[in-house]
């Protein structure tokens, strides 16, 4: 992730980056994005070849565009599944995605698959707690001594060495947005750069203090003024922040997410150099 913002967009586009909106009432599966998940893809008909003269030089070799990025699931020893997108560069991920209630967290990573990849791979933890009686979706708390061994262990099968020291980006949206704030709290150097999206409480410095950086984002129909407002508290007491909004889309929803996710990212890892 050591790239800057231009190197970073740059990226997206030789992985022919797509833009996607996706609930969290969708369902992930490793094969094919989830029902309505799906991202555009572009697609052109090729015109009939000309005929070449004898005297023309020969036409060069398109070069095929890479695949669309993947969702797989991932096995996690003493817990459930996991969802994750790998890195183009084979390491192990670099970002953590947090959902909320009722949530399927794989669902989530085809908003942003592309920007993923390019920026060092993620992984999508669900909660482990039921919403009702779907086997589909679950929620998560915001209890740090809970959640911090099920984070620990989905990064340890993921193939990262040392969980507690790593070099990682935690995205929390809705709960997931207040665990987060909590984690941070309770071991700052451990989560030192955070994004929280559509958080259902204004975000507290008294828990985001030791964060090295936040950057905080909502859907424009969703939270917009606390989310931003946000930023001012932060960046008054001395916490690198900025606000990245979502266009069009309402809360539990991602859109435009390659290109937001992006720019926050991006936001995010040059904070890490200064």
């Amino acid at each position: 992730m050591a790239r800057t913002g231009t190197a970073l967009l740059a990226a997206l586009t030789l992985l022919g980056a797509c833009d996607a909106s996706v609930g969290s009432n969708r369902r992930a599966t490793d094969a094919s994005p989830p029902p309505l998940a799906s991202a555009a893809v572009a697609s052109a008909r090729s015109a009939p070849e000309p005929r070449a003269s004898p005297s023309a030089p020969p036409r060069s070799s398109a070069v095929a565009p890479p695949a669309p990025a993947s969702v797989t699931r991932l096995d996690v020893p003493g817990d459930l599944p996991a969802s994750i997108v790998a890195s183009a560069d084979g390491k192990p991920p670099r970002i953590v995605f947090l959902p909320g209630i009722c949530s399927n967290a794989g669902a989530y990573l085809y908003g942003f698959a592309e920007a993923a990849r390019a920026l060092g791979g993620a992984i999508a933890i669900d909660g482990d707690r039921p919403c009702g009686g779907s086997t589909d979706f679950h929620s998560i708390t915001s209890d740090p001594v809970h959640e911090e061994p099920r984070i620990e262990r989905a990064l340890a099968a993921a193939g990262v060495e040392s969980p507690a020291s790593a070099d990682i980006v935690f995205i929390g949206y809705s709960l997931g947005a207040t665990l987060i704030e909590n984690l941070v709290k309770r071991s700052p150097e451990r989560y030192p750069r955070v994004i929280l999206i559509g958080s259902p409480r204004p975000p507290r410095l008294d828990r985001l203090g030791g964060a090295r950086a936040v950057a905080t984002m909502s859907c424009s129909l969703d939270v917009p003024k606390r989310m931003r407002d946000a930023v001012g508290v932060l960046s008054r007491a001395g916490v690198s922040s900025a606000y990245f909004e979502m266009p069009g889309c309402t809360h539990g929803n991602l859109a435009e997410g390659d290109r937001v996710f992006a720019e926050a990212l991006a936001f995010l890892d040059d904070s890490r150099r200064r």
